[in-house]
């Protein structure tokens, strides 16, 4: 009996270590879209910074890009733990406003870590001197071309276009000695990520400061979407298509051109491999211009966590992603843009942009980018269903931009200004 007992309390006294260590350990709840190899790559970082931090440990939850955000708010609605969540940049100013998200520089002693940012990437999230997104996963819009056509056309394969000018010269170069489609430029969902493109390209400004007022009814922003227009009527250089078409037409060798966001750069390397000799170049200036200015595309970090221990962990986490060889790992996994400041002091990145040259017109693309438009609480579904109409129309011939975006610019004020 006595024996037993001795057993028995040994056991205890090596089991209790473990599960007292268990017992302190701070769990924190990571919403996130990722998928496939971004979903791998995460794990490792998750994996790697838990390695560093013992006395925590990161839940993963995983909900589809196209519905994560209401999936937070329902979370939050119903008591469940969030800690982070990724949140597109374009609804950060409606989560900032309508859900009890933290300034993640709450406590400036524990948000050092957003210096290492660009200061731009932090626009998108900031309020005043709050500072409520986290850059994450950003993409930055590029020049996507088939140098097999190229060379078929009698064009040098590596001396891409610069300009818009120099792109419509070149897709109908294309188009007359080749036959293959001349260029496409995403539009996004609702097109309102590609209107933001042509006009703030162009020089215009999309939406305001607060997001519940459309600008781009200024001569600037007519004259981008004037060209878009253009591309499509006069210079018949742009099949109308969907982004889905478009890209299953430039991986198909049907299309010579794509603007798209190097957040899919990776993917489009492997996919044109064995099919066509792949080049990438920088976002075409807009005429008359001798810089570009382009939004980014993609989504943050926001914090949820409640004050404690794992608001702690979290900015724990942050600060942790936040450093310059574990936001380059990311970035090099991922295929996201890199978001630090000078990114190849990091001897792996410098490696690796030696070894894949496809991404250098994306770090020189960085400056640049800039934080994407934020639009405000409410309305946003309806205003960017009239901006996507307004686009249909363009491509349709029904007017010229200078007479269609005023009106379409008209009506969503009005739905943004019903609601908000």
């Amino acid at each position: 009996m006595r024996i037993r007992h001795l057993l028995l309390a040994i056991v205890a006294l090596a089991v209790a270590p473990i599960s007292a260590s268990r017992a302190q350990q701070t769990e924190i709840v990571i919403y996130h879209y990722q998928t496939d190899k971004r979903h791998e790559a995460l794990k490792q970082v998750f994996r790697r910074f838990e390695a560093e931090n013992a006395d925590v440990k990161i839940v993963d939850i995983f909900k589809p890009d196209q519905t994560i955000t209401s999936d937070v708010q329902a979370a939050l609605a119903a008591r469940r733990p969030v800690d982070i969540a990724t949140i597109a940049g374009r609804n950060v100013y409606f989560m900032s406003r309508t859900t009890a998200a933290v300034p993640i520089n709450q406590d400036a002693g524990k948000a050092a870590f957003l210096d290492n940012y660009l200061p731009q990437f932090l626009d998108v999230g900031r309020r005043g001197d709050q500072v409520f997104a986290m850059p994450y996963a950003f993409g930055t819009p590029m020049l996507y071309y088939n140098k097999d056509v190229f060379r078929k056309a009698g064009l040098d394969p590596e001396a891409p276009p610069k300009t818009w000018d120099e792109v419509i010269s070149a897709a109908k170069t294309i188009q007359d000695k080749t036959g293959v489609a001349g260029v496409a430029h995403l539009a996004a969902g609702n097109k309102d990520y590609g209107t933001m493109l042509m006009v703030t390209n162009a020089g215009g400004t999309y939406l305001n400061a607060e997001g519940d007022k459309l600008m781009f009814d200024s001569a600037e922003g007519i004259a981008g979407l004037q060209l878009w227009q253009d591309l499509v009527i006069k210079h018949k250089v742009l099949p109308i298509a969907n982004d889905a078409q478009w890209t299953a037409a430039f991986l198909g060798g049907r299309l010579a051109m794509y603007v798209t966001s190097s957040a899919g750069l990776r993917q489009v390397v492997q996919q044109s491999q064995g099919k066509f000799e792949l080049g990438v170049a920088n976002y075409p200036l807009f005429p008359g211009r001798s810089a570009r200015k382009v939004p980014n595309s993609g989504a943050t970090f926001m914090l949820y966590a409640p004050a404690g221990p794992r608001r702690d962990a979290s900015l724990k986490f942050l600060a942790f992603m936040s450093r310059l060889e574990i936001a380059n790992y990311w970035s090099r996994e991922s295929g996201y843009m890199p978001l630090m400041k000078d990114p190849l002091r990091d001897a792996d990145m410098k490696k690796y942009v030696d070894e894949f040259a496809y991404v250098r017109p994306v770090l020189a693309q960085m400056p640049d980018t800039v934080s994407t438009y934020v639009w405000a609480e409410k309305g946003a579904l309806e205003a960017q269903s009239i901006v996507s109409k307004l686009i249909d129309d363009l491509w349709a011939g029904k007017g010229p931009a200078s007479e269609l975006v005023p009106v379409a610019v008209r009506q969503g004020n009005a739905a943004l200004a019903k609601t908000n």
